[in-house]
């Protein structure tokens, strides 16, 4: 089975946006299903419980099959139908595991939705957060790859600087201890100079001591 073309799908949930939904008799366990049917080969198909809270939701856009259930998650399949409507004699074909390509091809087809129907908006919510899964689980298959930007000329080696090349961090370098101050050369003319004048200064303390003793005795 190909896989249907954007544009079908865009024309088909279009449709589908714009059918008024049919609501069922509530059952015994007062479920009740909620029906919205487009003529270009898609359908919503939800089941409600008494208080209006969404049990189940099964997609088909175009043969292709999407099944939430709460409490299990989302499954994929596909359709067999006669025509672009689906029938009562139509067959469901599960996957044997949900195919991301399907799950991914149906959220693109919703995700321009801004209108208010609280059940497209649910299924619609459902297939985002299983593409954003998809995403985050890195499936290369099912993600669309964005467009690389052109790469750049080559360039030769001569001509590419020195500078460009990633340079080693640089060693860091020691702490030096500062240097003392050269000293300077000893002048054997002040030492001698210095020597005399501590002589001369004996001399005058001693004649100094002297004269004390001696004005000392005169006093007594």
């Amino acid at each position: 089975m190909s896989e249907p073309s954007s544009e079908r799908l865009k024309v088909a949930v279009l449709a589908l946006y714009e059918a008024r939904p049919v609501e069922g008799p509530p059952g015994d366990d007062g479920q009740r299903s909620v029906w919205h049917l487009s003529p270009q080969g898609a359908e919503l198909l939800s089941f409600v419980d008494r208080e209006g809270k969404v049990q189940r939701q099964e997609l088909t856009l175009l043969g292709e099959h999407c099944v939430w259930m709460s409490g299990v998650g989302l499954r994929t399949g596909r359709v067999e139908q006669v025509g672009a409507v689906r029938t009562e004699a139509s067959v469901v074909h599960p996957d044997d595991q949900p195919i991301p390509a399907r799950m991914l091809r149906a959220a693109l087809a919703l995700e321009d939705y801004q209108g208010g129907d609280r059940y497209i908006l649910h299924i619609q919510r459902v297939l985002a957060l299983a593409r954003q899964g998809l995403i985050l689980a890195g499936n290369a298959s099912a993600v669309p790859v964005p467009t690389a930007p052109a790469a750049p000329a080559p360039v030769s080696p001569a001509s590419t600087p020195a500078a460009a090349a990633p340079q080693p961090a640089a060693a860091p370098q020691p702490t030096q201890a500062p240097q003392p101050a050269p000293v300077s050369a000893i002048d054997p003319v002040m030492i001698r100079r210095q020597k005399v004048e501590g002589l001369t200064m004996l001399i005058v303390l001693g004649v100094g001591l002297v004269l004390g003793v001696a004005l000392l005795l005169w006093l007594i």
